[in-house]
């Protein structure tokens, strides 16, 4: 006889077959959501009638002001060709696309526009996708100061003595807001270039940004002009804002000949540039052909180291 009060003895095997039948109606269950396109609650896949007409906005890094310029470039991830779009108006595209973009040039602009950036974008399941990126504003080679400082820091004339070296420098700043050189670039995208006379002048001992690093010698760029009995001595710049600069020029004069002629420094802006042998986007202050990029022509300075 059952005493009152005592639990009854369960029998496991009923446990185990309730534990089996409700893992298989789980199974189920989930089975059903994977192959369901749309359930009840749950996000539906895109709608294949989905026609995106994507619009990149440029807006001006300092000001914030709103920017049309027609020279930007895009292509699908994976492709040849690039195709042109004006920023703020849209264009259309496909859901899931992966796109290249780039702002501020076209397959044959690289000069003058607002300076822009390189990156990917994969447009969303949206009729409008819209998205804003940041463009700065170029300065042009004819208004970036530039001023010819002597060894005593005086806007003045420097004179050497044969064998002698000194320190002289180029102070550099551009408009307020504005930018020579693309600031999205990394490293020193600029060049400066230092003419001297052959027979007056040995190669610059350093050159550096005052109170920064030493700056790097590179290859001249094809787009400078060539002088005869001039040697040209290119370095790596920084990209020049309405922040000063001072390029610092350690000059030695040749041993047996003191300097009379003043000589000149030219500066070129960096920017991308579409490369057309390869259909890549690089960048540096002059295209694969030494066509121009970042400003049409070089700014120069006149080094006076005549009294």
């Amino acid at each position: 006889m059952r005493k009152i009060g005592k639990k009854a003895k369960q029998n496991p095997v009923i446990w185990v077959l309730m534990i089996a039948i409700l893992g298989i109606g789980i199974f189920a269950f989930s089975q059903n959501i994977s192959q369901s396109t749309i359930l009840p609650g749950l996000p539906s896949t895109c709608d294949s009638t989905t026609s995106p007409n994507l619009t990149i906005k440029s807006v001006d890094k300092d000001s914030g002001t709103a920017l049309t310029e027609a020279t930007n470039l895009y292509r699908l991830k994976g492709e040849t060709s690039w195709s042109t779009f004006t920023a703020g108006t849209g264009f259309a595209a496909n859901v899931n696309d992966e796109l290249e973009i780039v702002m501020g040039i076209s397959t044959t602009d690289f000069t003058d526009n607002a300076y822009g950036q390189m990156f990917t974008y994969t447009v969303p399941c949206k009729e409008t996708p819209s998205l804003e990126k940041e463009v700065a504003n170029d300065e042009e080679e004819t208004s970036l100061t530039a001023t010819f400082y002597n060894a005593d820091s005086d806007a003045g004339a420097e004179t050497f003595a044969a064998g002698q070296t000194q320190d002289v420098s180029v102070k550099l700043q551009a408009s307020v807001k504005e930018y020579f050189g693309n600031p999205y670039l990394s490293g020193n995208p600029n060049v400066i270039v230092i003419a001297l006379n052959s027979s007056e002048w040995d190669a610059p001992e350093k050159v550096s940004i005052r109170g920064g690093a030493e700056l790097t010698k590179v290859a001249v760029p094809q787009r400078h002009a060539a002088a005869v009995g001039i040697i040209a001595y290119a370095y790596e710049m920084p990209v020049i804002s309405d922040e000063q600069v001072e390029i610092v020029m350690k000059l030695n004069a040749d041993d047996s000949v003191a300097p009379a002629t003043d000589m000149t420094a030219s500066m070129y802006a960096g920017n991308y540039f579409y490369n057309s042998d390869n259909q890549a986007i690089e960048f540096g202050v002059e295209n694969q052909e030494g066509t121009a990029v970042g400003t049409d022509a070089a700014d120069t300075v006149t080094l006076d180291f005549t009294a």
